[in-house]
């Protein structure tokens, strides 16, 4: 299973890959960023660990 997070970055917000410093995708708003992401993950078992704007963790998603 392929594990992902939602970040705040300097332009709006940012879907990475565990590990990764380069975002999959990136949207000015969270619900963008989330709503872009859904046709990327389709059909792979991953998790998604969705953080506040202050880094802090809000909730996982799969």
């Amino acid at each position: 299973m392929n594990s992902y997070k939602i970040i705040k970055t300097k332009i709006g917000w940012g879907l990475f890959r565990s590990g990764s410093v380069k975002p999959l995708a990136e949207a000015s708003t969270k619900k963008g960023l989330v709503e872009a992401a859904v046709p990327l993950l389709a059909g792979k078992a991953s998790s998604v660990k969705v953080h506040n704007e202050n880094g802090t963790f809000q909730e996982l998603r799969f």
